[in-house]
């Protein structure tokens, strides 16, 4: 009688235990869930900043100069305009610029950049690439950029800006 008193108390702690188990777990769960969570919205925050920054960034470096945004200005509406020494920096400016571009591209295409923020981002790159110097530029330079982002912009027509008619450089 005694045996039989020990193996249920046995079962019953048993059964306790694993209860306290499966909570333990989905509380764990629960907890690396918020986490995974909070850490997704901070790597969100965090791409769409560099995103930004690094456009932003682009700008101030056209701006800095009244040189460099003629430079630009002037290359991206008819390159012949340009000596080669302003062609060759126009062409810079031109890598830097797409390159930053690309980044956005690829964030976006894998998830970590929204909509609301491509499509902003979009209607600019898509102005920049169908200007007729970038177009220039673009057939010398095109097998620098990935190929995915090659095909994205060479898919796209002026048609596809928004607003082409308002822009100025």
């Amino acid at each position: 009688m005694n045996w039989v008193a020990i193996h249920v108390n046995w079962e019953a702690t048993h059964a306790i235990a694993s209860s306290f188990e499966a909570i333990a777990v989905t509380l764990t769960v629960v907890y690396l869930a918020v986490q995974i969570k909070r850490n997704t919205s901070a790597t969100y925050s965090q791409t769409y900043q560099f995103a930004t920054q690094a456009l932003g960034e682009m700008a101030a470096i056209v701006g800095e100069s009244k040189e460099k945004a003629r430079i630009f200005s002037v290359g991206m509406a008819d390159p012949k305009k340009l000596d080669s020494d302003e062609y060759r920096q126009f062409a810079y400016l031109g890598i830097s610029l797409f390159r930053r571009y690309e980044n956005v591209y690829f964030q976006y295409q894998s998830g970590m950049i929204n909509d609301d923020f491509w499509f902003g981002h979009r209607d600019n790159l898509l102005w920049f690439f169908h200007r007729p110097g970038t177009q220039t530029w673009w057939q010398e330079r095109r097998l620098g950029f990935s190929k995915s982002f090659r095909e994205y912009l060479e898919g796209t027509s002026p048609k596809d800006v928004i607003s082409p008619s308002i822009r100025q450089v």
